[in-house]
């Protein structure tokens, strides 16, 4: 849920960055923060054993990689 509450963070960043032309300096401040963020999650990610979930657990979790892709995707740039 975590990973998942964390990308939806940054997509709210990406769209505001988006909105803003690249204009706005504040948000270089902003993509600090996420990319460090994005650090620890990819970490906490990385060390999770797929092998050793339930297959309810599996399917929840590949349900939440799609949703997270769609997002991203859906990023108007």
């Amino acid at each position: 849920d975590s990973y998942e509450a964390f990308f939806d963070e940054y997509v709210a960043f990406m769209e505001k960055y988006a909105a803003s032309d690249g204009t706005d300096l504040s948000l270089l401040s902003d993509y600090s923060t996420y990319m460090s963020k994005y650090t620890d999650v990819m970490a906490k990610l990385e060390a999770l054993d797929t092998s050793s979930m339930t297959a309810d657990e599996l399917a929840y979790f590949t349900e939440v990689q799609a949703r997270i892709t769609q997002k991203i995707a859906n990023i108007e740039y």
